[in-house]
């Protein structure tokens, strides 16, 4: 038995990590200073002891594992003498490394793509296991299997941890320049997909319309598995994970197999409806995903009144994409929708004045939208749901607002999620 200590627990990739190598027998502690309650209940039902500071001894560890928001924080722990320190992927790699790992890559979709996954594995006793980096509604973000077992797993480029994976199978959702920090322009994006086709031993899932996928897997013939997907992103996220579930099982699903399918929490996740109050949450965060998840937003809800909140996700990112996100955001803008932008979510960056909110909005023609802070977007939130009037409202991002907005709404009176 191997002791793991793990910084950033309440991550969404730290916490079905930390779950899995509790159920591989390991002894697993760790720490994190914001208490994600969903998240504190996961850990606690697997029996893993949680602290909000890390002011343990380290030595006794054999193994620290760090979220990649903790990684400019590395020889903080060198210092308080961890034995060895290691990224939270490069030790998902060594979990993956001992089972036959089906991984799921891109840009956008992946947590949403490994729940229907997993979905499914749990619904027809299938024999895999899985590592979903969100939180799936009724059931486990984790399904553990012993070593040589099937696993699907979501695997992530941000941080070129995904350099360590060898699956068997892959399946390529999509590929967008994102995270520049790590892989500088298409030319490096690309150059690493092609090292993971090359590592991938069966087969490579993508969609047939994908320019950068496709272009990818024409040097790959043999292992390239095209498929149809439909215009409705939601449509092809099961389409592609119906594919590698069957696939992997060598069978053919019921039609109706994803049918109750509850989603994720922060995936279009309806925090609040009644028959005319809506409150919705998305984790988009990259051009793509806004617009994508806005665009059906609106397509939805096109007579009613509509107010759209987004809070852009790192600087770097805000800096990169700031005239793309101020194109989304002044394509919502008409008599009907509110648009209200809040201040970029830094995670573990420094400040950059390039590249915070208000040069999104600097870049929106006639100051047509609304800065606002947390307090002033929550007590906007509360007086829509509380009035008589229809409206429709979504918080759209990564970062902490969505928490600030569910921690401090007063939902007694509210008829929270009915339908």
């Amino acid at each position: 038995m191997s002791s793991y200590y793990m910084g950033g627990i309440y991550g969404m990739g730290m916490a079905p990590l930390a779950a899995f190598l509790k159920e591989d027998g390991n002894n697993v502690e760790g720490y994190d200073n914001s208490a994600y309650p969903e998240v504190k209940q996961y850990l606690d039902l697997h029996n893993i002891k949680t602290e909000s500071e890390c002011d343990v001894d380290l030595s006794k560890y054999n193994c620290v594992v760090i979220s990649t928001a903790l990684k400019r924080k590395l020889s903080n722990f060198l210092q308080a003498n961890a034995k060895e320190v290691i990224l939270r992927g490069q030790c998902w790699a060594k979990i993956c490394a001992k089972r036959k790992l089906m991984a799921i890559v891109g840009s956008h979709g992946k947590s949403t793509v490994s729940a229907l996954c997993a979905h499914v594995i749990k619904k027809y006793n299938l024999d895999s296991g899985w590592l979903v980096g969100a939180i799936p509604v009724g059931f486990s973000m984790h399904g553990y299997c012993a070593e040589n077992k099937m696993l699907v797993s979501e695997i992530d480029e941000s941080d070129a941890t995904i350099e360590h994976f060898n699956p068997e199978i892959t399946l390529a959702l999509n590929a967008d320049l994102d995270h520049t920090n790590t892989y500088a322009d298409w030319e490096a994006l690309e150059d690493m997909f092609k090292r993971l086709f090359q590592r991938t031993k069966q087969c490579v899932i993508y969609p047939e319309n994908d320019p950068i996928i496709s272009k990818i897997a024409k040097d790959f013939p043999q292992k390239a598995h095209p498929v149809k997907i439909d215009i409705d992103f939601r449509v092809t996220n099961k389409i592609l994970a119906r594919t590698l579930v069957e696939k992997m099982f060598s069978i053919n699903l019921p039609i109706d197999a994803f049918d109750d399918f509850q989603g994720l929490l922060r995936r279009n996740e309806i925090i609040y409806k009644t028959h005319n109050k809506l409150l919705v949450a998305d984790y988009a965060h990259h051009p793509t995903e806004v617009n994508a998840f806005l665009t059906s937003f609106k397509n939805e809800y096109k007579q009613v009144n509509k107010i759209v909140i987004f809070q852009p996700h790192r600087y770097t990112r805000t800096k990169q994409f700031a005239n793309n996100f101020a194109e989304i955001l002044s394509n919502c803008i008409d008599t009907q929708t509110q648009v209200i932008l809040a201040p970029v979510y830094p995670a573990s960056e420094q400040l950059d004045e390039q590249g915070t909110s208000e040069q999104i909005a600097k870049r929106i023609k006639n100051n047509s939208i609304e800065l606002a802070n947390s307090h002033k977007i929550v007590k906007i939130v509360s007086q829509a749901l509380g009035n008589d009037q229809q409206v429709a409202i979504a918080v759209v991002g990564a970062g902490d607002l969505y928490f600030d907005i569910k921690r401090s709404l007063n939902f007694t009176d509210l008829e929270l999620n009915k339908k």
